[in-house]
């Protein structure tokens, strides 16, 4: 088996068992978003964007530094979207058989110079303020693909077969088994993601991996260092020309004169050593200065400029969004209501500066309530990870968001810490509430509610008590409206108000410093769900969040 087989075979299944480990409980201790931090343009983009450098950011600028030495030895070995695309072109697109000429570097042209005028957008809009790199990271790209798309694909997939295996199961009795059940999960934009993903897949059918010759802005970043790394490809004299080697080359990096390489698009894959029937390609420290082509590929001044153009103007739409967030000491953007973040969050301006969308929170979430949103917090926060408490609620007992999140986006809190970080507050709509419109018993939002934050109070013209918030016990978690019986939208909906979103600092001592008191009922806090339905203590509350129809 090649190198490179070997290689790609052991980091795609480390990577997509880091994936799959990304859940709750969470393996203390174990790096399930080390592939994310390894990608430099993760780490450099997100650097320039928060004007620091921060620790959890250095194994990309690693990984980057490391390119000078060994060239694009990352795309090739390590990079899970290279390893994807290697493992799916052939099978979705299979594989012409391409003449020396057509496979050689001189036959690609201006399109290699696309990455470079992409990573310029990037690192322009960046120092302005604005993270585009989401768009380019290859590794939040393929992290969001294989946790969104393929993920609960393979969990429909599993569950289906166990219903279909379920009378096999108890027929043999195995009755254990046949009461097995795999929870679903659903994702926002997942079909888009997919679709544009196979996109990346099928332009496969022009170039190979026409994404990392033409396309990836990481591989930009890399082969700008790699130009002139000591680790290169070298030809010796014992060399036929029979360009083997230029027709198997993945990225064309080999010139139509075989002894030619263009050092920059090299991956150092090893495959035209390894193919050379003359033994003659070689990798390692040349001696002598091997034989380099012209660097074609760059782009000329006017494009670099036009690039950094369109990267400030794409900046300018989002800052001129009316969804633009603003800095905590200016005043308060327009937010939609129920954009209620994962607690822990950042305030909106630094979690979407930090944030790089990679869905590796969303995967990880047991309960299925961040979802991705498209335009509810603007052009600048597509993709960004957002609670549906209709859909599902907060697990009490979970802070595996914040553990995942490999930029610091949403902070890692201890479970303590992460009871008092209050994402909202619920308000009853009393026009759909049973007990308010319709004069109906109903106990169930004071039921699911895990920290006393519902009281049922007598009202002069109701036959039956009616719901009442009281706004410094609830921590906006989603138990209420996830299991409001009424149809369609919840009568009992958590909106941002009263939201607390710190940089640091401690959120326990910032809800004392606010009033509020954020106790659960007994037990409720050991597992993910409210599991006691006490009845509230007797009190008149300080303020009843409840609407009028």
């Amino acid at each position: 088996m090649r190198f490179q087989r070997v290689t790609q075979s052991i980091t795609l299944t480390l990577f997509t068992g880091l994936l799959l480990l990304a859940a709750y409980p969470f393996p203390e201790g174990l790096p399930v978003d080390l592939f994310l931090r390894l990608d430099p343009l993760l780490a450099a983009g997100t650097a320039l964007v928060i004007k620091d450098v921060a620790l959890s950011l250095a194994p990309g600028l690693l990984v980057l530094a490391s390119s000078f030495i060994l060239g694009r030895y990352f795309c090739a070995h390590v990079c899970p979207m290279g390893t994807t695309l290697d493992l799916l072109e052939r099978p979705l697109v299979g594989r012409r058989r391409r003449s020396a000429e057509d496979s050689a570097y001189e036959a690609d042209g201006a399109r290699r110079s696309w990455k470079y005028l992409i990573l310029g957008s990037i690192v322009a809009a960046a120092l302005v303020g604005i993270s585009l790199v989401h768009l380019g990271s290859p590794l939040s790209l393929v992290t969001r693909f294989y946790g969104l798309c393929l993920y609960p694909v393979a969990l429909l997939l599993g569950e289906s077969s166990l219903t279909v295996a379920s009378p096999l199961f108890t027929a043999f009795g195995f009755h254990d088994l046949a009461l097995v059940q795999i929870q679903e999960k659903v994702f926002a934009t997942n079909a888009f993601v997919a679709v544009a993903f196979v996109g990346i897949i099928l332009l496969g059918h022009l170039r190979s991996r026409f994404w990392c010759r033409n396309l990836c802005p990481a591989g930009a970043l890399m082969g700008l260092c790699s130009r002139n790394s000591l680790v290169k490809r070298r030809v010796n004299a014992s060399c036929t020309r029979c360009r083997r080697c230029v027709r198997s080359c993945p990225t064309g990096a080999i010139g139509e004169d075989p002894l030619t390489t263009a050092h920059a698009e090299c991956i150092v894959c090893l495959r035209c050593m390894e193919i050379c029937p003359e033994k003659a390609v070689s990798f390692g420290i040349a001696p002598a200065a091997p034989r380099v082509l012209a660097p074609s590929d760059l782009p000329t001044h006017r494009r670099v400029f036009l690039a950094a153009g369109v990267g400030l103007v794409v900046s300018g739409l989002f800052r001129t969004s009316i969804h633009r967030p603003k800095p905590l000491d200016k005043e308060r953007a327009l937010v939609e209501a129920d954009l209620i973040r994962p607690p822990g969050a950042l305030p909106e301006a630094e979690f979407l500066a930090r944030c790089v969308r990679c869905g590796e929170c969303m995967k990880a979430c047991p309960t299925n309530t961040l979802q991705p949103v498209w335009l509810k917090a603007g052009l600048e926060g597509i993709f960004t990870p957002v609670m549906v408490p209709r859909l599902a609620a907060c697990a009490l007992g979970c802070t595996v968001c914040g553990t995942v999140c490999p930029t610091g986006a949403i902070r890692a809190l201890p479970l303590e810490e992460k009871q008092h970080a209050k994402v909202g507050t619920a308000w009853i709509f009393r026009q759909k509430c049973l007990v308010w419109e319709q004069d109906k018993k109903c106990l169930v939002c004071d039921e699911a509610c895990p920290y006393n934050a519902v009281s049922f109070q007598p009202v002069p013209e109701l036959r039956n008590a009616a719901p009442f918030v009281v706004e410094n016990r609830c921590t906006g978690c989603g138990w209420c409206e996830t299991r409001c019986p009424v149809e369609g939208a919840s009568a009992i909906q958590v909106s941002i108000i009263g939201e607390m979103r710190l940089v640091s600092g401690s959120y326990r001592e910032k809800a004392a410093e606010y009033g509020y008191v954020f106790k659960t009922k007994d037990n409720s806090a050991d597992g993910l769900a409210p599991d006691t339905f006490d009845a509230p203590e007797s009190f008149v509350p300080d303020g009843n969040h409840s609407r009028e129809p």
